[in-house]
Order: structure tokens, then C-alpha cells, then sequence
């Protein structure tokens, strides 16, 4: 069973360095703005931490966790991680 997880991943093609440059630095861009947002009324903040989210979670997965924890916009990402396109919740069979 462990066998079968460890090939999956061993499939899944390495980000060259400069995917992880780019993806890295809209990232941060991404975050950067979401945080003047948070600051500047009448922009949004959470569309911009999403998107941070979604390039981070490519290449610094472990910077994610304190942006899930912020108590405003962190429910919000959530739920937009766990919604089906990305792979989240239970697939229901035909019936």
C-alpha cells in the first residue's frame, strides 16, 4: 500500500528552478498585495492570498500554514482548497 503512494509520487514531474523562481515571486507578489488590501479599504484580500496560496503550496508548502491561520481569511482559503476542482471533499457515485 505505501508502495503504491511513493510511485505516484515518483511519477509526477520536479518543478525546474526557474518554475520555482516564478511561482515563488507571484507568490510573494500575490501575498504582498493581498496584505495592502488588508489595510486599504475596498480591496480585497483573500482572492489575492489564494492565489499566493496556490503558487506556495507548489514550492514552499510550509509557508502555507501561518496564511491558514489567520483568522479573518484563513476559513476562507480553506474551504476554497477543499472545493472539488482541487480535489477536495467526497466524489458521490452515480446512483
Amino acid at each position: 500500500m505505501a508502495f503504491a503512494v511513493q510511485d505516484r509520487r515518483s511519477r509526477r514531474r520536479r518543478l525546474t528552478r526557474v518554475e520555482r523562481w516564478v511561482l515563488d515571486g507571484m507568490g510573494g507578489v500575490l501575498l504582498a498585495t493581498g496584505a495592502v488590501g488588508a489595510v486599504v479599504p475596498g480591496m480585497p484580500t483573500t482572492v489575492f492570498w489564494i492565489g499566493a496560496v496556490l503558487c506556495f503550496l507548489k514550492t514552499r508548502p510550509h509557508a502555507v500554514r501561518p496564511m491558514l491561520r489567520v483568522p479573518v481569511v484563513g476559513p476562507a482559503i480553506r474551504w476554497f482548497l477543499r472545493w472539488r476542482p482541487f480535489g477536495g471533499g467526497r466524489k458521490r457515485g452515480r446512483g
